[in-house]
């Protein structure tokens, strides 16, 4: 067991549907993926858009990655997502006999399996849930017990959005409604996560939690908090500042702001919006900064792996492109 530990979230774009009907166009990309997870070197890597089922991704791992990681599965199948966009968590070999995955069953204790949502101030309530639901890897590091949350909001950008916002006139009203009413869905889903997140805290005083993954708030994010007052996913998951105890940490905090964006975005609700935005997050807990654990993310310890995606994509064509999102890293590191 090493000193430090390499965390990594990355959104690989469809990775189910790239391995269907594999031709030379796919299997260049299929190539440059390969490489690009081979030479970030994550400890444990948690793949968004992933494999649908148990049987792609364990191909994955043995066939394109060489066996230099394992996919930690769940019990009896127990996943609880729809779709073709699954999350995986990845170990190298030498840690899978210290992870698991929780069940399902005992997220959902902790917070729930779904939930009453009101849109938009009305007071007809509907049932939602998560379209993907947290999977939560449990990982024995150094004496402490990790659990680290893997989500994927249900983004609903949709092709036909920019062609219904330059309608104008109803269309556009169609949009705008359609818009709110997802982004509230979103923000109960991350509250539901913070509902996990708090449950913890009244069963361990430090509990060692991290969330990461693709919190997609969708087209027009600045617009429709100040016109709406719909604030984004982030600020809903990591807490109230006034709860300074439970008040997640950022990995990226301290990382240098123009190096601080994970994809590369037109806005058509607002052109002039900064395109390079930041979607991929990775947070934490107090505990994994106030000496109170064996363990520590000391200062600049995070950052978006852009040297190797660049690297690798420089000399792709656009067809081949590893992702359209870029990874986001941190380190943790055991205490001398």
């Amino acid at each position: 067991m090493g000193n430090q530990l390499k965390v990594t979230s990355w959104n690989v774009k469809w990775l189910d549907k790239l391995f269907d009907n594999i031709d030379s166009k796919k299997q260049k990309r299929i190539d440059a993926i390969k490489q690009e997870i081979l030479d970030i070197d994550a400890d444990v890597l948690c793949i968004l858009e992933g494999f649908k089922g148990e049987v792609k991704i364990d191909s994955f791992c043995a066939d394109t990655l060489g066996g230099k990681y394992v996919a930690i599965k769940a019990l009896a199948n127990d996943y609880k997502i729809q779709g073709r966009q699954w999350i995986w968590f990845l170990v190298k070999p030498e840690l899978q006999h210290s992870a698991s995955l929780l069940p399902t069953k005992i997220y959902d204790e902790f917070s729930s399996a779904s939930w009453d949502v009101n849109y938009w101030g009305d007071f007809e309530t509907s049932r939602h849930r998560h379209y993907r639901h947290p999977q939560v890897l449990i990982l024995e590091w150094h004496g402490v017990r990790l659990e680290l949350i893997g989500l994927h909001t249900k983004s609903k950008f949709v092709q036909s959005g920019k062609s219904d916002w330059n309608a104008g006139g109803e269309r556009q009203k169609t949009f705008i409604k359609n818009a709110i009413k997802a982004r509230i869905k979103m923000t109960t889903e991350v509250a539901n996560v913070r509902a996990y997140i708090n449950t913890k805290f009244e069963q361990v005083s430090d509990p060692a939690i991290m969330v990461m993954g693709d919190l997609n708030d969708g087209p027009g994010k600045e617009f429709f908090e100040k016109q709406y007052i719909f604030f984004d996913l982030l600020s809903n998951l990591q807490g109230n500042v006034f709860e300074a105890e439970r008040f997640l940490n950022h990995a990226l905090f301290d990382f240098e702001d123009n190096l601080r964006w994970s994809v590369h975005f037109e806005d058509f609700i607002d052109p002039n919006r900064d395109p390079k935005i930041l979607l991929d997050h990775i947070l934490f807990t107090q505990s994994l900064v106030n000496d109170s654990l064996p363990i520590v993310i000391e200062s600049k310890s995070g950052f978006i792996e852009h040297e190797i995606h660049d690297l690798i994509n420089a000399s792709n064509p656009k067809y081949a492109s590893t992702s359209d999102h870029k990874p986001v890293s941190v380190v943790i590191a055991k205490k001398a």
